[in-house]
């Protein structure tokens, strides 16, 4: 049982802070000698060298934010989530115990541990298909000492053992997700770290807004929203108090607005493409398993790992082809030749875009040869087997979800889903789907300007999509 006494004499959660580390914007993230040990240890210092948003920067110049910096700041709002869940109520406060507490704040921190060079491309072709590591295992190995050259001289799960007195096991839970057979109170805590209003997504909204240089992710009431944290009527999930709906209303919204016009801006998706479709050439001739892929990725920065990739690469390669491009000093990103929507009125259009998101890895394949044959014959010239890639969205993630939000009345409680209270909600999920989730054809640049004015290129596209 956690008293407010017991609360105070958490130094992490309380005033038992003895240092801070400053990071953007204005933040100082307090920390105690043990919270120090694992900040220092060599696996989490690895995560200097792993940009946050992988190629955006060649976009968005100031997106060189690295997976430690926002590791830092998940931990600090994992902190605000706490402090603000234990004093609005009384029942948790109750039934926490310290090691509860402090297994979601390591939780916190540790979230991302598993990052690698271009973690979620890589993760993209385990989806197709491919066998790529996945970060939140690479994660639980780490913790458990897995990897012999991140172990030091006590690996990060004997840290969280000796130093806090907390299962290394059930962090990695918190952190990557839960078992069927999970306790109310871990669901409760889960939910800190990943739902529709976690402190993972409070963090990289405004730390990727900060670093992209734009507003979307900060124009909410933070404070009003961390006041008015709660638990749902089953007491097993994090919801909102009545008062906190539009806070979390323009939250969402902001999230929304970051993928639309940061996150999957046409240029970053060309970029996040081009790099998708060099791993994918790569993979495919090569054999290695994910040990061996694991060594390559965790001993590299992400432009060590791009030179890696340009030298293990024959030069006629599409490997070769596309990751020169993005690496280096060089920047040759592919431009749209053509855009498919669901918001389209086009009944063709519609058509085209449902054909190419229900394709398989091998039909999207063909449909390139396709239209690097069909395209070659309006250019005039033979195309390289990279000039042409097709970039789908994600379909496991990125999706929008929506919080309880909790009315007290003469009978109790009462919980609705905000996006039934909400109109805007409900029509950004709707518009997440149907606007925000573009399909688009890219060329490489010498092939697109030589594109331009071609009257009869979206008939021939068209007719290769819908055959």
């Amino acid at each position: 049982m956690l008293s407010p006494n017991l609360l105070l004499s958490i130094p992490e959660l309380g005033l038992g802070a003895t240092g801070s580390v400053r990071i953007p914007e204005l933040q100082n993230v307090p920390t105690t000698a043990r919270i120090r040990e694992l900040i220092d240890h060599p696996a989490f210092q690895r995560l200097r060298r792993i940009r946050q948003l992988g190629p955006t920067h060649l976009v968005y110049p100031g997106a060189t934010h690295t997976r430690f910096e926002h590791s830092l700041g998940v931990y600090a709002c994992t902190i605000l989530y706490m402090q603000s869940l234990l004093r609005n109520n009384a029942a948790l406060r109750d039934s926490l115990a310290e090691e509860d507490v402090m297994a979601v704040l390591l939780a916190g921190l540790l979230h991302d541990l598993g990052h690698y060079p271009y973690a979620h491309s890589l993760e993209a072709l385990h989806l197709k298909g491919r066998d790529t590591p996945k970060h939140e295992n690479v994660g639980a190995e780490i913790i458990r000492g897995n990897i012999e050259h991140l172990r030091g001289e006590l690996s990060i799960g004997e840290l969280i053992r000796s130093r806090f007195g907390v299962d290394p096991e059930r962090v990695i839970a918190l952190s990557s997700g839960l078992g069927p057979r999970a306790t109310q109170t871990d669901k409760v805590l889960r939910s800190v770290i990943s739902s529709a209003i976690d402190a993972d997504k409070m963090d990289y909204l405004e730390r990727d807004s900060i670093h992209l240089g734009v507003p979307y992710g900060r124009n909410y009431d933070r404070e009003r929203l961390l006041s008015s944290l709660t638990l749902n009527t089953k007491e097993d999930r994090v919801a909102l108090l009545a008062r906190g709906k539009v806070s979390a209303e323009i939250f969402i919204f902001g999230r929304y607005t970051m993928f639309s016009e940061a996150y999957w801006h046409h240029t970053v998706r060309s970029a996040s493409a081009m790099l998708e479709a060099g791993l994918a050439a790569f993979h495919s001739r090569t054999e290695l398993g994910v040990d061996e892929q694991l060594e390559i990725l965790l001993r590299r920065s992400d432009d060590e790992f791009l030179d890696w990739l340009v030298e293990n690469s024959p030069d006629p390669s599409a490997a070769r082809y596309l990751i020169e491009a993005l690496s280096g000093n060089r920047r040759q990103l592919y431009k749209r030749i053509a855009t498919f929507s669901r918001v389209y009125q086009e009944t063709t259009k519609q058509r085209a875009y449902e054909r190419i998101y229900s394709m398989s890895s091998s039909e999207v394949y063909d449909l390139v040869d396709r239209l690097r044959a069909r395209i070659s014959g309006m250019v005039g010239w033979p195309l390289h087997p990279a000039d042409i890639i097709i970039d789908t969205p994600p379909r496991d993630k990125d999706k929008l979800e929506t919080v309880g939000i909790v009315y007290p009345d003469a009978s109790g409680k009462k919980e609705y889903p905000l996006h039934e209270l909400s109109r805007v909600i409900a029509g950004v999920q709707d518009d997440f789907m149907m606007v925000v989730k573009k399909i688009r054809i890219f060329a490489h640049p010498r092939v697109a300007s030589a594109l331009v004015g071609e009257e009869k290129l979206e008939k021939a596209i068209l007719s290769e999509v819908l055959k």
